[in-house]
């Protein structure tokens, strides 16, 4: 009989890199990424007015891209079990039009939780000049898996300033945003990120999932989307650091409502905490923070 679930999974792997890729920031690629998340903010359109800045979650295309490291043999037991699991992404500046940016990821660190095994993976991103532009922390567990000898660390994530505002108090603002029945199709192809449990009934029913569900890396794009509409006036090029835990599935054809639970300027910028609830109510991004240069 065979055997199932994703079995056990070691640290072996850790410190070994991805595959390296370079990309070149044109319109088409700027343009196309904000397309994807349908988000109109002249500066990633509006070439007439100067060079256009990249969405900072563009980071998201490059990652799809380099995240094969050859030397590691494929484990495709355990795949699908996999499942992003919390984003925290840093930028030293925007992302510009015409800028050459090359990512390379390297497995940090391999530990068991409850609900699995938990891998943080780090992707650096270098200009053409070799200066670091930003780096990029994902997260991933395979749910159900076991770790099988001991866990190994080369970095943890850095930490987050902690929200000063009560618990239970209201949010700032709130704007509700419906996820319409073409968004993981448009998110796929204009990001060029495919799986297919995020356009596929088929697919997602046999992976067990209620239906059709959107991107995590869409669901974090649309939220910071919002906070920079919402807070920053649509000045993208200010954030400077994105996190999030996703938790709760946005299901195709509903609505998400994101919260921004506090702005507080801090020295030279703010810190912008915020939530992203599912049609459910249920936290679909959890822990929510960016920070903003000004």
């Amino acid at each position: 009989m065979a055997e199932t679930g994703p079995g056990a999974l070691t640290a072996e792997h850790v410190g070994q890199q991805t595959i390296a890729r370079s990309f070149h920031l044109t319109p088409r690629l700027i343009m196309a990424y904000a397309a994807s998340i349908k988000d109109s903010n002249p500066r990633f359109f509006d070439d007439l007015s100067g060079p256009l800045t990249a969405h900072p979650f563009l980071a998201f295309t490059f990652q799809w891209a380099t995240r094969f490291s050859p030397q590691i043999p494929a484990n495709p037991r355990a795949a699908p079990y996999g499942v992003h699991a919390a984003t925290d992404l840093r930028l030293a500046r925007p992302m510009v039009e015409n800028d050459l940016i090359t990512m390379q990821g390297q497995l940090m660190s391999t530990r068991a939780i409850r609900p699995g095994v938990i891998n943080l993976s780090r992707y650096t991103m270098t200009d053409a000049a070799g200066a670091t532009v930003g780096v990029l922390d994902q997260t991933g567990i395979t749910r159900g898996a076991t770790l099988e000898g001991e866990p190994k660390a080369l970095a943890d994530l850095p930490d987050v300033p902690m929200n000063p505002a009560p618990a239970r108090a209201e949010p700032l603002w709130q704007r509700q945003i419906g996820i319409t029945p073409d968004a993981g199709q448009i998110y796929t192809e204009c990001a060029d990120i495919y799986n297919p449990i995020h356009t596929e009934r088929r697919v997602a029913k046999a992976a067990g999932l209620p239906d059709v569900i959107l991107h995590g890396s869409a669901t974090q794009a649309i939220a910071c989307s919002a906070i920079v509409d919402g807070c920053l006036g649509g000045a993208v090029e200010q954030v400077r650091r994105f996190v999030g835990a996703l938790r709760a599935m946005v299901v195709l054809g509903s609505t998400i409502t994101v919260r921004c639970l506090a702005d507080n300027e801090v020295s030279g910028g703010r810190d912008i905490y915020f939530d992203v609830l599912n049609a459910d109510g249920e936290p679909a991004v959890a822990g929510g923070y960016i920070r903003a240069a000004v």
